[in-house]
């Protein structure tokens, strides 16, 4: 079955409660950002009031915050975005997190974005849901063993 058929993905308002929600959650960075340029959420999918019309109950289950690069080298116009936050409740259904990040390009493509990007720590993650999602690896980045990057994380 495909994650579609059970949880309901799209767009939804990075707001006061939607910010306390994911803070809530128990991310490696620990911290909600303040904002986003937009945000895609995970809900429960419920049958809405029209034939074969799927919508969220609601409650989230996922979240995926797209923000301005970081990297200040990179174009802040609005063009690109970055990934900031990808938070999934664990026993969702297989594929949900790659159809998560199909759904956020899709958003971005309709803002007038020209590409999403995102950095993935390869000692938690194998990046795989960005590959399942069309994604194309460019790179990687090595801490330069200054700034944020070169902090000893056991602090």
């Amino acid at each position: 079955m495909t994650p579609d058929a059970e949880v309901w993905i799209g767009a939804v308002p990075y707001d006061g409660r939607t910010r306390r929600w994911l803070q809530r959650q128990d991310h490696y960075l620990g911290n909600a950002p303040p904002g986003c340029l937009y945000a895609v959420g995970v809900m429960k999918a419920i049958r809405g009031l029209f034939d074969g019309v799927m919508v969220g109950d609601g409650h989230l289950l996922g979240l995926c915050l797209v923000s301005r690069p970081v990297a200040r080298r990179l174009p802040q116009d609005g063009s690109l975005g970055e990934i900031t936050r990808l938070w999934l409740d664990p026993g969702l259904p297989y594929g949900t997190a790659s159809a998560v990040l199909r759904e956020a390009a899709r958003v971005g493509m309709d803002r007038g974005m020209e590409a999403l990007i995102s950095y993935h720590d390869r000692e938690r993650h194998s990046g795989c849901i960005y590959k399942k999602a069309g994604f194309k690896k460019d790179g990687v980045v090595v801490p330069s063993g200054m700034g944020w990057g070169s902090r000893d994380r056991s602090e």
